[in-house]
């Protein structure tokens, strides 16, 4: 099992209260979290898998906090699988600024971004409140 500090994200084979290395109350930090914002912060974290489920997870929660982070996750992330999952996310937050930024995706260069990207879209016309 290997432990994380959420500002410097050097990695411990034990956890910390504080982090040896940058000096965070790692703790003090989490406790002043709600779910949404850990899962947000989870997006930067150095293990794919954890982001990806991060993603994952703020797209159930549909809670539109998460939207601009998960924005930022499709624009400076290469990898494939997590650009889809946060697109996946975005078209279950919805919105203007979602279908905005949905509609720029369906021009990605990766056909599963595209195909994701339009998947996501659709669903946002068809669904009626």
């Amino acid at each position: 099992m290997r432990y994380y500090c959420p500002r410097c994200w050097k990695d411990f084979s034990e956890d910390h209260d504080i982090c040896p290395s940058c000096g965070l109350n790692i703790k003090e930090f989490w406790s002043q979290k709600d779910r949404v914002e850990k899962l947000i912060i989870a997006l930067n974290h150095p293990e794919g898998s954890t982001r990806l489920r991060a993603a994952w997870l703020l797209g159930k929660e549909k809670d539109k906090r998460a939207l601009p982070y998960l924005i930022k996750a499709c624009s400076r992330d290469d990898d494939l699988y997590l650009v889809r999952e946060c697109i996946k996310a975005i078209g279950l937050i919805g919105g203007d600024e979602a279908k905005e930024f949905l509609s720029k995706m369906c021009n990605h260069p990766a056909l599963m971004i595209k195909n994701e990207a339009q998947l996501a879209l659709l669903k946002l016309k068809n669904y009626k409140n």
